[in-house]
């Protein structure tokens, strides 16, 4: 039964890369303007926003969360010693947060506010304090963790194969990488390249957390 549960987080997890990809390319853009993020962002939406594939990924998202949740308490019961366990556990644990917290998020703000997600949204809860002492590790610590948890993913595909050096190689490409675009993602977010001034809809949204609230 775990074999196949840990077949299926994989093979899905393949699936999710596709998307993670033209996520990570879309935030990249952003390093070019708000209207690079807001033109990258509706290009991909034309493949990921179909319908019937919108369905799949929100499904495989939900799916690849609760078997994740599965194998992290087996693995938490089952304890581990070894410090590459512990990295792929503690990152899991990370990203699955992250993970519930941004698809409730996306639901609220684009369904119950019937708001347009796009740049304005990560964007606005880095408008300034409290949100962005939650919001600055939260986007940090999670896109991080995700790639820390690929790198943990390639490394064991790579020791299957007999590939020790490549497999330690790519767990620290791939989580550096990791580091380095959450660091670009925050930094941008943050101002640290341009001005932001968002629209009137993002400061009632927040307004909406917390009364009388003004970007800063």
């Amino acid at each position: 039964m775990n074999q196949t549960l840990l077949r299926f987080h994989r093979l899905n997890a393949l699936f999710l890369a596709l998307f993670i990809l033209m996520h990570m390319a879309t935030h990249l853009s952003g390093l070019w303007g708000i209207e690079a993020y807001n033109q990258t962002q509706s290009f991909f939406r034309l493949i990921y926003r179909q319908p019937l594939i919108e369905v799949l990924l929100l499904s495989s998202f939900i799916l690849q969360s609760i078997v994740g949740l599965v194998l992290l308490v087996r693995g938490w019961r089952r304890g581990t010693r070894h410090p590459w366990g512990r990295v792929q556990l503690i990152s899991g644990v990370l990203v699955l947060s992250f993970v519930a917290q941004h698809l409730t998020a996306m639901a609220l703000a684009r369904w119950g506010d019937g708001l347009n997600t796009n740049f304005y949204w990560p964007a606005s809860v880095m408008s300034g304090a409290p949100f962005t002492w939650y919001f600055t590790p939260y986007y940090f610590v999670g896109v991080t963790a995700l790639f820390v948890h690929l790198g943990c993913g390639l490394r064991l595909q790579l020791l299957r194969q007999g590939q020790k050096a490549r497999a330690r190689l790519a767990f620290w490409l791939v989580s550096l990488v990791g580091a380095l675009l959450a660091t670009l993602i925050v930094v941008m977010l943050l101002q640290g390249f341009y001005d932001i001034q968002l629209p009137a809809e993002w400061v009632v949204y927040l307004q909406g957390y917390l009364p009388g609230y003004q970007p800063q």
